[in-house]
């Protein structure tokens, strides 16, 4: 498979690592992807199929595979000179380092995502706000997940993208009803907490209902509605059900075949069960929860499940003194991590607005040196701004056209109608000028009445045709509006060369209007030597 049948495939290989369920058809997609790596150089190529890597390795909840994946992808993405790709990378791999507990490179990814959303489009925001909503979920600062959820969710409606909407619902309400599990265990030891939890509970039960209604049946297995809907009937005290819901999901063999989504239904179902008070059956489910996560690295999940094990195991009894104990320091660590990493997220959004205040104030430098370049009568470019795009020409460029034009009798036309009228005629020569500049081209005033216009890559006969149109323009041009008997002509000389000897070419344009100025003027005459060296 060559690497134009790579680009055509790679279409095909991001669908298929999206829908892998068994593990032969995650074995073959990777195959796919492996041999493509073998035969592809292209920076940007490769960052692509290693992200499609990613989506195999993440649905096998191969945590600290998908990083490495992720930063190699990162930095191939920005050796191609693509840094929308890139931030999407970085942020893939701040999600999955703040699961692992790497919490200075999940931080320092995410400082570099936040400052440069703006710059994407919305299919590339709705990925990188999830995945900086993971990064605040994974450090349980789920207020601001959930905010980055909504961006996510936003930019996904935006870009109409059906499966991205349905992923954020499902993480919005997934991030809610962590929040009131949070809040309502905290609540035990602090009366301050449980502030939310029913506001909280009918967000989650909305996203939840949108998610029922318009989500396909496939994707509702594949995201683990069932488990939510179990989620949200624990929080509101109605665990019988939920339970009913959990036994009958598992009953289906097809319905959750990921490891991490059999793992989060298993610690729901633990949950159900120590509220019905059978906290033997309890503890055999978290049991089975840890024991599918424990693979994976996964950091948070684990904490998550090691929390319901602690207490289904003090519930039923088992070792209750050495439980007690050990529940007390968990929590005193516990509440120490919350504290440690929200203060981390918080240097976190801190680190990304000093970011951004230095690019503010690049964006001004720039401004300043626009500014510069800027002639403030005419607010077309200047000699500055010719001089720096001449200097800057590309050896692909064969050849630049140059066109100096000179307001016939301007001299005339102050001493007539005054020189404020005299501003006017230059004010309107250089929007109509402007005007008439494509993509590439550029157009100064020169000094006076003297513009210049630089066309790259224009062959003698273009730039000459070119040059009659703006003659005609300007001689056309109503300029008894500005004053009455007012009429304005220009003279043009054309002279085209190597870009290289762009001074030379702008001598011999300068000849060429001296010419079209002897000749009669409100003409157009093109340079001697540049003539006979084209014929």
């Amino acid at each position: 498979m060559g690497a134009t049948r790579t680009r055509a495939d790679l279409d095909a290989l991001y669908r298929r690592a999206e829908t892998a369920a068994s593990a032969e058809e995650r074995a073959s997609c990777l195959r796919g992807i492996e041999a493509a790596l073998e035969l592809v150089d292209e920076p940007g190529e490769r960052a692509r199929l290693l992200m499609c890597r990613t989506r195999v390795r993440s649905n096998q909840w191969h945590t600290r595979e998908v990083l490495q994946d992720a930063l190699a992808a990162m930095s191939l993405f920005e050796e191609a000179g693509e840094p929308g790709r890139a931030l999407e990378a970085a942020s893939l791999g701040a999600g999955f380092a703040s699961r692992l507990g790497e919490i200075s490179l999940a931080a320092e990814l995410a400082a570099m995502c936040i400052p440069g959303m703006g710059s994407l489009d919305d299919s590339l925001v709705a990925e990188v706000a999830n995945r900086l909503g993971i990064f605040c979920y994974s450090f349980l600062d789920y207020d601001r997940a959930i905010e980055q959820f909504e961006v996510a969710l936003a930019a996904a409606e935006r870009a109409g993208d059906a499966w991205k909407t349905y992923r954020q619902l499902h993480n919005i309400a997934d991030a809610l009803l962590l929040a009131v599990h949070q809040d309502r265990a905290s609540a035990e030891e602090d009366s301050r907490y449980d502030r939310f939890g029913a506001d909280r509970l009918e967000e989650a039960e909305h996203a939840l209902n949108r998610l029922l209604e318009e989500c396909p049946a496939e994707v509702k297995a594949r995201l683990g509605t069932q488990r939510l809907q179990a989620a949200l009937l624990i929080e509101q005290g109605r665990p019988a059900e939920a339970l009913e819901i959990i036994r009958r999901t598992a009953g289906d063999a097809g319905a959750i075949v990921w490891a991490a989504g059999r793992s989060s239904l298993a610690l729901v179902e633990a949950r159900c069960l120590r509220a019905l008070g059978r906290s033997a059956e309890a503890v055999a489910a978290a049991n089975r929860a840890a024991e599918l996560a424990e693979p994976s690295d996964d950091h948070h999940e684990l904490m998550l499940i090691l929390d319901e094990l602690v207490v289904a195991e003090r519930d039923a009894g088992d070792l209750d003194a050495a439980i007690a104990h050990a529940v007390e320091l968990k929590r005193q660590m516990w509440n120490l991590h919350r504290r440690q990493t929200a203060q981390l997220v918080e240097q976190v959004w801190a680190r990304a607005e000093l970011e951004q205040q230095r690019r503010a104030l690049e964006a001004q430098t720039a401004a300043a040196i626009a500014s510069a370049e800027e002639d403030a009568l005419t607010r077309i470019g200047n000699r500055r701004l010719l001089e720096r795009v001449l200097g800057n020409v590309t050896d692909e460029q064969d050849q630049i056209a140059l066109l100096m034009a000179d307001i016939d009798h301007f001299k005339e036309i102050n001493d007539t109608f005054g020189h404020e009228v005299g501003d006017h005629v230059l004010r309107a020569l250089g929007h109509i000028l402007a005007t008439d500049a494509r993509t590439g081209q550029v157009v100064v005033r020169y000094g006076g009445e003297e513009f210049v216009f630089a066309l790259p890559s224009v062959e003698l006969d273009a730039a000459r045709d070119f040059a009659e149109r703006i003659r005609l323009k300007v001689s056309s041009y109503p300029w008894e509006g500005l004053e009455t008997l007012l009429e304005v002509t220009i003279s043009i000389g054309v002279a085209c060369g190597p870009p290289d000897s762009w001074q030379s070419v702008l001598a011999a344009a300068d000849r060429a209007l001296y010419l079209a100025k002897k000749r009669g003027r409100n003409r157009v005459e093109i340079s001697p030597r540049t003539a006979k060296r084209t014929a």
